[in-house]
């Protein structure tokens, strides 16, 4: 029993180490040897529970899809009195982003996805922006929305997160002015549409 737990303590540490390291180094730069090293166990344990590099990438990345579609829902299920629709998960994204090395991940292999992980990394990430729309489609009810004006402020509010993860991404120093600017554009225009 004991065993066992240090085994799940052991998969844990290459986890988080890996998560660093793919972050840091993307899918390519990524070095089996570094996470060994940092973990303090050889490379070769880490073949105990991974058998590689990629069924290690696909376990981190599954791991980020799930922790950020939890993110997502909670941040949506929050009821807070005068704020707009998908505001508080706006809000909460870039201290997410600097905190939160799931979403540092999933941001980076989404925009600049490794090769032969592509098709799966957009599917996985289609999906959680799926989950986000139906999210925003809900907290929509609110307001006085044809469908077309409903699918238009979704594709408009999935802008605004395009561009802030670019941001993140890429170099925060516009993050907050563009965050701004974007979310009183987006107050303005569905302030017509309130009950």
């Amino acid at each position: 029993m004991e065993n066992r737990k240090t085994r799940t303590n052991s998969k844990s540490r290459i986890i988080d180490a890996a998560f660093e390291n793919f972050v840091a180094h993307g899918y390519e730069g990524a070095s089996l040897s570094a996470i060994a090293e940092a973990v303090g166990i050889r490379k070769a344990s880490i073949y105990t529970h991974f058998e590689s590099k990629d069924v290690l990438f696909d376990v981190l990345f599954l791991n980020a899809l799930e922790a950020e579609s939890l993110f997502v829902i909670q941040c949506f299920d929050e009821h807070i009195d005068n704020v707009l629709p998908g505001e508080v998960y706006c809000q909460k994204l870039q201290a997410r982003y600097l905190e939160n090395i799931h979403l540092r991940f999933l941001i980076r292999m989404a925009y600049v996805p490794p090769q032969h992980f592509s098709a799966m990394i957009s599917s996985g990430y289609i999906g959680y922006i799926q989950l986000l729309t139906e999210k925003l489609r809900l907290a929509f009810a609110q307001f006085n929305l044809s469908h077309e004006q409903l699918e238009l402020y979704c594709d408009a509010y999935l802008g605004i997160v395009d561009s802030l993860c670019v941001e993140l991404l890429y170099g925060e120093q516009l993050y907050d002015r563009r965050y701004k600017a974007m979310f009183m554009m987006y107050k303005n225009i569905l302030d017509k549409h309130s009950i």
